[in-house]
């Protein structure tokens, strides 16, 4: 009945780095590949874990692996077998930077879910098959070293992960970095213009007679927001507006940071009379922190935050926002990278521009 185990190999060559389970997943993905079966059923584990000469624990292992991918199905009593089907379908990571908001009021509202679930949209429509990793240096490596995927797609690396960048760049795997502009043509990249977004929020501010503005942003080591926040001081310096602003590292609870600025700007005699905000999760932040004071958006404070989500238009009062396109951050950077797959050389480098959505969260001074 299974005749071609004999063509499996049965020695597996140990490597530093990588576990002894991918090594018989990928001999076993060889061995479905390269042989054709009457019955599409897949041998035993423990003829598996005999012929390798591992125990049959790493061999299940490597089965789930499988039939977490959709290569094997298993049906109860009757065994474990192969879709023939979704061994053709090529593999793309994502290599991400974010955890999971715990806040109810923000899941589903972030740049982070909207860009990762049109990614995924464009990977369904052009039949390809995602694996979502951690952003960090030794998952990458892990991932040039096996082989295991077709193209890699980076999402918003951080400042310090020039090293990272470095080493993608290098990559025989074809790979696409989104959301940071990285102002080097050795990589494929796509992101908006961060400088031209809040230089639109901060005109926008003056031409209504704002005199004094605060920008609040988070996580520095992000390129998105250390952009924001370079432009803001640039922009204000540029105009001869009085400013001030504040980035608040990652690990900072912000919401709790938020309110204490307040609290503090409150107390003093010459207020700001705008704030401009990093991204919506700050601008959320802002508002609820205003409402515990006896100050009022728009009549007291003027509010433009980054990212525009259909929340924006339902808060009290509605957000004026700078919007980013992130489909376009998805559809461009599937593009490029699927021209990469087929070949095609040439690095691309893509900068969106972004629109200024006019609500009532700004009023006229």
């Amino acid at each position: 009945m299974y005749k071609h185990l004999n063509k499996m190999e049965t020695k597996i060559k140990r490597e530093y780095g990588i576990s002894l389970h991918y090594k018989i997943r990928k001999e076993i993905e060889k061995f479905i590949k390269e042989n054709n079966f009457e019955n599409e059923i897949l041998p035993p584990e423990e003829e598996i874990a005999k012929r390798f000469k591992v125990s049959r624990g790493t061999v299940r292992r490597a089965i789930l692996d499988l039939v977490n991918q959709g290569v094997l199905y298993r049906i109860p009593g009757k065994g474990t077998f192969i879709n023939k089907k979704t061994l053709s379908i090529e593999k793309i990571t994502i290599f991400s930077p974010w955890h999971i908001h715990k806040e109810p009021e923000i899941a589903q509202n972030t740049y982070e879910d909207v860009l990762l679930r049109e990614i995924r949209k464009n990977a369904i429509k052009n039949g390809y098959t995602l694996i979502l990793k951690n952003l960090e240096k030794e998952e990458i490596e892990f991932t040039e070293m096996a082989k295991e995927t077709n193209g890699i797609i980076i999402l918003n690396p951080r400042r310090n992960e020039e090293e990272i960048i470095d080493r993608v760049s290098k990559f025989s795997i074809p790979s696409v970095f989104i959301g940071a502009d990285l102002k080097r043509y050795d990589v494929n990249y796509v992101c908006v213009d961060n400088k031209n977004g809040i230089r639109k929020a901060v005109e926008y501010l003056i031409s209504l007679g704002h005199k004094y503005l605060f920008f609040i942003g988070g996580s520095p080591e992000s390129y998105d927001t250390y952009e924001r926040y370079e432009a803001f001081i640039n922009i204000c310096n540029e105009k001869n507006i009085r400013h001030k602003e504040v980035i608040f590292e990652s690990n900072l609870d912000w919401k709790k940071e938020v309110e204490k600025i307040v609290f503090e700007i409150i107390k003093e005699k010459d207020l700001p009379d705008g704030f401009i905000t990093g991204g919506i999760t700050l601008s959320l932040c802002l508002i609820e922190a205003i409402k515990k004071t006896e100050k009022f958006i728009p009549e007291d404070f003027s509010l433009i935050g980054f990212d525009d989500f259909p929340v924006c238009s339902h808060l009290n009062p509605p957000l004026t926002a700078i919007s980013q396109p992130i489909e376009k951050l998805a559809e461009n950077g599937f593009r490029i990278l699927e021209d990469s797959m087929k070949g095609k050389k040439e690095k691309i480098q893509v900068i969106l521009d972004t629109e200024l959505i006019i609500r009532k969260s700004v009023k006229r001074r």
